[in-house]
Formats: structure tokens, sequence, C-alpha cells
């Protein structure tokens, strides 16, 4: 069996201070305070990561089309060592706001990394 592509320490060097809602976590309702309320990123923790997230402009949409994407209609892409799905929120203080996961190409299957496509806009930036 041949050994998986290990890129987890690159992207920790490569990386910016993240913050991560799983679009799981995000479903349903938690308890505060005895009360029942819609989970959102304003009342659960986020996951806290250190990885690349960069911007996608004309000149990298050749980016989008490795990350797996159809669409070019992208703002950002992130790769992690993560497994998270569709929706997921990404808070990026960097390029000043939160993003949602629309699509991604998992390579775990040789590699340590999954890209994923953000999108954001003005109802995302206030998830």
């Amino acid at each position: 069996m041949a050994s998986k592509l290990k890129m987890a320490g690159m992207l920790k060097r490569k990386g910016v201070d993240i913050n991560v809602w799983s679009a799981d976590r995000l479903q349903g309702d938690i308890v505060l305070d005895g009360i029942p309320q819609q989970a959102t990123t304003d009342n659960l923790e986020p996951e806290k990561r250190h990885e690349p997230v960069w911007p996608v402009s004309s000149n990298s949409q050749i980016l989008v089309l490795a990350a797996g994407g159809s669409q070019v209609d992208v703002d950002l892409l992130w790769a992690s060592t993560g497994n998270y799905p569709a929706n997921t929120i990404v808070e990026v203080p960097t390029q000043g706001g939160k993003y949602r996961v629309t699509h991604f190409q998992n390579y775990l299957d040789y590699s340590d990394i999954v890209i994923y496509e953000l999108k954001g806009d003005d109802h995302n930036q206030h998830i």
C-alpha cells in the first residue's frame, strides 16, 4: 500500500487563524440557561484552526478547478486536514468575515487534506 501525501505540517506553517462551525453542529437546538435556542455561530464555540485560506480571483480560477469546483462564484479556498460538510461556516478574520462552504474536494484517500470553496455574502457575514 502506498503512503499518503502528508501536508498537515505545510498547512500549519502557511496557515492563518480561523474559526470553524461545522454544519452538523449548527443544525437543531441547543439549551442555554435552560432555554432551547437555535444553534448559531453566536451561541456555539467555534473550532479554532490554523490553516491556509486564500482569495480567488480571475487569475486563480485554475485553483477552483483543482478543488473540484464547477462554479466560479467562489470568494476563498481553504485547505484543511478537517473533514466538514457543505454549509459549514468559516470565519476568516484576515478576510473580514464569515463564509459558507459551498463545495469541497476530499483528497483524504491519498493525502491528508480537503480543499473547500467558500462563499461569503451579507447574510453570511452575520451567521
